[in-house]
């Protein structure tokens, strides 16, 4: 890719939620995307370093029900991506029965889960003996949780402006108790110059 060619915006899993700007992706036809492409077969059909912004809004948690393909797709965004490129991730909170009733669900996304990908915490874990599996620096790929958003569940939301819970509470309850929050919203950093 030249350097005079434009970044792409990639809104991949676009279904019918079309943005414009963007290169609208996604398996389905009818959906009329501006690019057929199944996100689990690989490579996909972008140049290396050619994107600089992605939007995965409630796809990442339909893809990669085994562990090869689901790592196989953190590789492809890692691959596409710029060093400094931002992947904003929208999922349905795992214990929320949003995920849980769908069964084309196939995988949790949690903020823990996705600071596997990031080699300084990795460095950390490997360094101290813990047992986290340092994914980032085994697959290559080196990802920071810029920011993340718990979204709360309609049930809770009046209690928490009235003040009856506090947000701390939530995020403690939401480890033992469903529909707590209903959705996460994740923002990534790609990282490829700090090796």
């Amino acid at each position: 890719m030249s350097n005079s060619s434009p970044l792409l915006k990639l809104n991949l899993g676009c279904g019918y939620n079309r943005k414009d700007g963007w290169v609208n992706v996604d398996r389905v036809p009818d959906c009329n995307p501006d690019m057929v492409c199944d996100l689990e077969k690989f490579p996909w059909p972008f140049a290396d370093c050619s994107v600089d912004e992605i939007l995965l809004n409630h796809v990442l948690e339909h893809l990669g029900e085994s562990c090869e393909i689901y790592l196989g797709i953190i590789g492809e965004l890692y691959r596409v991506c710029v060093n400094e490129a931002t992947i904003y991730i929208n999922v349905p909170h795992p214990r929320h029965d949003h995920y849980l009733a769908d069964p084309t669900h196939v995988r949790p996304i949690s903020v823990e889960g996705l600071r596997m990908f990031d080699q300084e915490l990795n460095r950390v874990w490997i360094s101290n003996g813990y047992s986290d599996t340092p994914l980032g620096v085994y697959l290559g790929v080196d990802f920071r949780i810029k920011a993340f958003k718990y979204i709360i569940d309609s049930s809770y939301k009046e209690k928490v402006e009235k003040g009856e819970y506090k947000l701390e509470d939530m995020i403690d309850m939401a480890r033992t108790h469903n529909n707590v929050f209903n959705q996460i919203d994740i923002e990534l950093t790609v990282v490829k110059c700090a090796h």
